[in-house]
Parts: structure tokens; sequence; C-alpha cells
């Protein structure tokens, strides 16, 4: 009765492990050779259902959701092939499952997704992964580092950033990020010291390169280098080719310099980012002046910068200086013809310099076209249509008032 039992048990588990081997060889093939991340994570789920202890099909599952862009699912499945046999996990990344660097991809962004949720202790957890794989990744050790600013770990923070800056602590694209991202977790008061550090290490490299593009100049135009940076940003190669002639005297023009001109303009945007996110750190401190004059900085590199444009209009508005301020709202609305904020701001510069029917075109015709129930809008055009001395026009607007008012 015994070998009775036995023998069917065995006859009984061929399909069974026939089957098993079907999804796993489907697994391996959607992924391995046709990338079809779909096909390749349905088989894992179906596999790993039979075969739960199979660090590979939990591989290919974390790769498939990558290629899906689901971060927070290839981590946890990555993490279950490590846990599992965490050396032949590593051995598959590194040789088979696609790269150390692909594979990385699902700890970095997902804790990424994390901070941005503020679940901070898993933030590190999954970042201790990504050193698993990559140790001396710097944008891993940069939010690692804000991660323990968010936790109140100041000092260990402060070491991880070390750990970054001691490789090349003179880099002012790495002092750029880490001040980023500091400003991204709201760390207004930590990002200005690495803001400043780059802008010194920013202004070097520009003058250097700055140099060589106005050697034949007393010093450097800036409406001269605005105009470079805009022909660059536009493609306007033949307009460049023109001006590097006859503006600036170099008589081969753009075949023997766009090299040097394609450096510079590099160099001066990433100089003007730098000092946008220096002058906004200040602004979000409630520094305005220090904001302004940073966010002027900027625009004097990339003049075309649309948020730029805004706050440094913004901030003048707070300062009454309204006829300025009117000044970047004109250009701004020039480049995004669909900017409510700018157009609001526009007839408040409008309105307060007097010029009422300037503000009237504004509110009516921009404003309101992109906000009909724009609150601001209606009720400065009460005021200014008082004080041109149109009752009518008032009475309308003062009805639109309260009926949306009464709405809300």
């Amino acid at each position: 009765m015994q070998k009775f039992f036995i023998t069917i048990f065995i006859v009984t588990m061929q399909p069974f492990l026939a089957y098993s081997s079907a999804f796993s060889t489907t697994a391996r093939i959607c992924y391995y050779n046709e990338r079809d991340y779909v096909r390749a994570k349905k088989a894992c789920l179906e596999a790993i259902k039979i075969e739960p202890n199979n660090f590979e099909l939990y591989g290919i599952l974390s790769g498939s959701e990558i290629g899906l862009g689901n971060w927070q699912a290839a981590s946890a499945a990555l993490i279950e092939a490590i846990n599992i046999d965490s050396l032949k996990t590593l051995t598959w990344i590194d040789k088979k499952g696609g790269g150390v660097q692909y594979f990385h991809q699902a700890f970095y962004f997902s804790a990424q997704e994390l901070f941005y949720k503020q679940n901070y202790t898993q933030v590190l957890s999954n970042l201790a992964y990504a050193t698993l794989l990559i140790p001396d990744d710097i944008g891993t050790q940069i939010l690692s580092g804000v991660t323990l600013y968010k936790l109140g770990n100041f000092d260990e923070a402060n070491k991880e950033f070390r750990r970054v800056l001691d490789r090349d602590p003179e880099n002012p694209d790495v002092l750029f990020l880490i001040g980023k991202s500091l400003f991204e977790a709201k760390n207004y008061d930590a990002s200005l010291s690495y803001f400043a550090n780059a802008e010194k290490y920013y202004d070097l490299r520009y003058a250097r390169i700055a140099q060589m593009i106005f050697q034949n100049r007393a010093e450097i135009d800036k409406a001269l280098a605005q105009r470079i940076i805009m022909l660059w940003a536009g493609k306007k190669m033949n307009e460049l080719d023109s001006l590097l002639k006859e503006d600036l005297k170099f008589d081969k023009g753009l075949d023997v310099h766009k090299v040097n001109i394609e450096q510079y303009y590099k160099t001066a945007i990433d100089l003007a980012r730098n000092l946008y996110f220096n002058g906004m750190a200040y602004y979000y401190l409630h520094g305005d002046s220090l904001a302004l004059n940073k966010l002027r900085q900027s625009l004097e590199l990339t003049p075309g910068d649309l948020d730029a444009l805004f706050f440094t209009g913004e901030l003048l508005t707070k300062f009454k200086n309204y006829h300025e301020a009117r000044g970047y709202f004109e250009k701004l609305t020039q480049l995004k013809a669909d900017d409510l904020n700018a157009w609001f701001y526009l007839g408040v510069c409008y309105t307060q310099l007097k010029e009422y029917n300037k503000a009237v075109d504004v509110y009516e015709n921009k404003v309101l076209p992109l906000d009909p129930e724009n609150i601001g809008a209606l009720t400065n055009l009460t005021y200014v249509y008082n004080e041109l001395g149109n009752k009518e026009k008032v009475i309308k607007y003062s009805e639109q008032l309260e009926k949306i008012k009464k709405e809300k």
C-alpha cells in the first residue's frame, strides 16, 4: 500500500514540475531576449508561487518592475532575492541581470519616492542596498545626507557630504547638487553655503572661458554675452557665426570656435542655475534683497529664464518698484502668453502706475479669459473703472464678485 502511494505521488508531481519550469523559462525568455517586461513579470509571479526560494525569479521580477518604472515593487523584489541568497544575487546582477547600474536604479529611485513621502527611515534602508551595489555613487551619498538632515542627524549628514566632496572639493557641480538637494528638502539655510561655494568655483570657470571668448574686447560685453547664449540655445548658428566674425573679430567664426562657444554656453547656464536656486533659497527665508540680487545676476546670464523673470518681478512689486517690475512681467508674457500669474502681476503694475487703460486690457483680455472667476482681477477692475469714472463697469464687476463669493 505504501509503495502504491509513492508511485502515484511521483506521477502526479511530474506535470507540476513541468508547469513550474515553463513559467521560469518564459520569464527568462521574456526578460533576457524580448525585454517584454509585462509578460516577464506575470511569468515570475506565477513561478514564484511554485518556487518561492528562487532568487533569480525575484531578480527578473525586479528587473521587469524597473523596466515598467515601478520602483517600490522593483526594490522589494530585489531585497527578496538578496535575502534568499545575497552572493548569488549579486553575482547574477553583475553577470547576467543587466548590470549593476540598472539594478541600482531600483533602490535609488524607490528611496527618492519614499523621501518625498517623508518616510525617511525607509529611505536610508533602500540607500543601504544601493550602496551595496555601488559603494561610491554620488547621488546615493547626497540623498543619504539630505535624509539624515531631515532626521536631525546633522553630523552624519555632513559626513556623507564630506565623503562626496573629499573626492573633488572644488567641483561646483557637486556643490550645486548638494545645495539643490537640501533646497528641495526645504533645508534652505543649509543649502546656502553650498550654493555660495558652487558660485565661487563656477565664477572661476566662467571667467576663464569668457576671457577666451571676449579676447578681442577690452571687457566682457553683457549684452553680447546674452545674445551668444540666446542664439546657441535657439540653434541659430548662422546668426551666431556672423556675431563671432563681426562683433568678436574671429575671422573663421563658428567653424573654429564652436567648441569654445558650447563650453561657454554650458558654463553660463550652470552659473545662472546656481544663482537662481541661491536666490530662491533667500526668497523662502524672506531675505528679499539678497534674493533679488541673486535672481538679477541669474538673468544677466540667462535673460529668458521664465521662473527667474517671474520671481524678480514679484520681489520688485514687494518693494513697490512697479516701473521696473513691469518690464520683467512684460518680457515674461511675451515669452509665455498663457502665464496667468504673470499677466495678473502685470495688471497690478499698470494699476499702481495709473496706466488704467493698459490695466483694463490685461485684466479683461488676458487674465479673465484664462480664469473667469479670478477674484483679484475682478476686484482690481472695480477699482480701475471707479478711477476712470465708469460706474456701469464698476457695478458689473461688483455684482460678479458678489455672485462668486456667494457660490463659494
